[in-house]
């Protein structure tokens, strides 16, 4: 992200101090300046409406309280401030197809396949419904990654 928006500052957590340390590793080697924080998705340490973005990859899935989660996400966005989380999806991928597309990914797949099964999975229309409830608005969520995923999107209502 911080190469496809240059200017733009970003932050990062995660609830997993052991995760910190090499996430720093990769921003050093990608020469990103990324802060990054020790902190729970449903508990966010910043002030109401103080980002304009939001993104998440496999979170909701491990959280205890995904639409708490989301509540805070959608406190802590500025009227019209966007939001994109990509999660494990219900339905079963292409893992041939995935294979095809390379051994690391489709092996990341099937791992996220197993992983997810004993967390859980989204499917497109609970997402979406997930997203309306904590206040979201323009929600919309489509497969990906050979149907392994699903990227849902929303945006804070905009002021007034």
């Amino acid at each position: 992200m911080a190469r496809a928006a240059p200017g733009r500052r970003f932050v990062g957590l995660d609830r997993a101090f052991e995760m910190l340390p090499r996430a720093r590793r990769r921003a050093a080697r990608a020469g990103v300046v990324l802060p990054l924080l020790r902190a729970d998705a449903l508990a966010l340490p910043f002030r109401a409406a103080s980002f304009d973005g939001a993104a998440g990859h496999s979170v909701l899935y491990l959280l205890p309280d995904a639409a708490r989660a989301l509540a805070e996400l959608r406190r802590v966005l500025r009227p019209g401030g966007r939001l994109a989380l990509l999660e494990p999806r219900a339905t079963r991928g292409d893992l041939l197809a995935a294979g095809r597309d390379g051994l690391r990914f489709g092996a990341s797949m099937a791992l996220w396949r197993v992983m997810s099964g004993l967390h859980g999975r989204y499917a497109e229309a609970a997402l979406e419904r997930l997203l309306a409830e904590a206040g979201f608005v323009e929600v919309s969520a489509r497969p990906v990654l050979r149907g392994f995923g699903v990227v849902a999107t929303g945006a804070a209502p905009p002021a007034g």
